[in-house]
């Protein structure tokens, strides 16, 4: 595991539990006579590729994408299996195990949640310790309930004593994702009379003239919201005990790093708890003091495709691509989440299916905050079968109800993907889920050929980076640069 942890974390304190199976990486390349399930197959039966087949570190690793740089190879494509339950199935704890109310767990079993999973318990146990954490682990796993019961818990006697200053605050990236994160906390919190707000952007003017103060323990914003209310004092931060930034990767963003650094700064006393789908390639400056008392709980599975759901690959040009999403959503009879990489094309996607027959909602980061959730409450309540999105639907949101995701425009990085498959597949998710990639062009090609790399060799995908931001500021300098030779 701590090959894969990046250098800034290898040499931290950490807690990280290693799932042993006949399916850990291995060294040497064998032939056996019973290969074990097919994992990957293919149009060329020669490059099928059985679960128990291993290569070393340095043999060349055969690969159906190798060749789809050529135009010939187009309607070539191979398909990535699930691995039978028993095989990936990981070990569970009963609620019994911890040192939780017993409120907690009831209110949990009447939503369907039963025991824990083994990130879950170990994720428990060390937040409970009250040091600084990262828990880092594939989506759909249940990371909200890993910090939320241990923080829940040790509120039941420590409430708030003022009108909104709240023991507990859960930044998050997005306004969907705090009204979930907010779902969950009030009904841990019901159970035990502990109080949670939501807070989040476009009504702080509002807010500020109609100030409510009311008894708050725990706190989910977003944070510009937080940011704004805090500083003329609506919200008071000083004695915040908990300061959880979920969906670290994103938080700490280019995009997001100055007003979530603000806010840290206000909770010097709190204790921080990162959580996040991708390990951070590096921590801002506000976190630099520290550093060195940061305990992890990661997951084995971190930076790895999944193996519980169906994968399928498709060579195509982009002419072939209306015609093959057609052909998919008219025979669509689930819920199915389409991914484009540009808002434009979102919106041209739900436009083109609607007047074709399919009812299509759809969301990106260009329509304000009343229609993306009038549009997400559709799908949701299964108005409309098919929701088009941007990746601004790809992080932290729970998407159990989705069966289906296509990626009509592959994604350019490694934690996009990652991101965009965790929406299927998830802990209450339908059995049989499946994600379909349409693969178009050579920079999508690129990164097919690091995902079948990785599951081929079952190691971690390569330089996964959840600062997109900085990624596609450091490709337009690039650019430039060689513009300017």
């Amino acid at each position: 595991m701590s090959s894969k942890i990046p250098i800034l974390f290898r040499n931290l304190p950490k807690t990280v539990y290693i799932q042993t199976s006949q399916y850990s990486v291995a060294t040497n390349k064998v032939k056996l006579k019973n290969k074990g399930p097919l994992l990957i197959s293919c149009k060329r039966k020669a490059l099928d590729h059985y679960a128990d087949m291993y290569y070393k570190k340095l043999d060349e690793v055969p690969l159906v994408s190798r060749g789809w740089t050529h135009l010939k190879s187009k309607g070539d494509y191979f398909t990535v299996h699930p691995m039978p339950i028993d095989v990936i199935e990981e070990k569970t704890y009963k609620f019994e195990e911890l040192d939780i109310n017993s409120n907690m767990f009831e209110a949990l079993k009447k939503e369907g949640i039963k025991e824990l999973t083994e990130f879950q318990y170990r994720a428990i146990q060390q937040v409970k310790q009250g040091s600084h954490v990262l828990l880092a682990a594939e989506t759909g796993c249940g990371k909200t309930l890993s910090y939320l019961l241990p923080i829940v818990q040790n509120l039941i006697d420590n409430k708030a004593t003022d009108a909104n200053t709240p023991k507990a605050v859960v930044l998050v990236p997005n306004r969907e994702l705090a009204h979930q994160v907010g779902e969950v906390a009030r009904i841990l919190g019901e159970s035990v009379g502990v109080k949670t707000k939501v807070v989040v952007g476009g009504k702080t003017k509002s807010i500020m003239m109609n100030a409510v103060f009311e008894d708050i323990d725990i706190l989910v914003a977003t944070p510009g919201a937080l940011g704004k209310l805090s500083t003329v004092g609506i919200y008071k931060l000083h004695e915040v005990e908990y300061m959880v930034l979920d969906e670290a990767d994103t938080l700490i963003d280019d995009s997001f790093v100055d007003r979530m650094e603000s806010l840290i700064k206000r909770v010097p006393k709190s204790q921080i708890i990162l959580v996040s789908a991708t390990l951070p390639k590096k921590l801002p400056p506000v976190l630099t003091p520290i550093e060195q008392t940061i305990k992890q709980v990661v997951s084995p599975r971190i930076h790895k495709p999944q193996l519980n759901i169906t994968q399928k690959f498709l060579r195509l040009t982009k002419s072939q691509k209306p015609a093959q999403l057609l052909e998919l959503a008219k025979n669509n009879a689930h819920p199915m989440l389409i991914f484009t990489n540009k808002n434009e094309t979102c919106n041209w996607l739900a436009l083109f299916l609607r007047e074709n027959g399919v009812n299509c909602a759809n969301i990106n980061g260009d329509q304000n905050f009343a229609i993306r959730i009038d549009q997400w409450n559709k799908f949701v309540a299964g108005e409309a079968k098919i929701l088009s999105s941007t990746d601004v639907g790809s992080r932290g949101l729970n998407t159990i109800q989705v069966k289906h995701v296509l990626n009509y425009d592959f994604p350019m990085y490694a934690a996009d993907y990652l991101h965009r498959i965790g929406r299927v597949g998830r802990l209450g998710s339908p059995a049989s889920c499946r994600v379909t990639n349409f693969v178009a062009g050579f920079p999508e090609i690129k990164m097919v050929q690091q995902i079948e790399l990785a599951i081929r060799r079952n190691e971690a995908i390569e330089n996964v980076d959840g600062n997109i931001t900085n990624l596609v500021q450091r490709k337009i300098a690039r650019r430039q640069r060689e513009e300017a030779v």
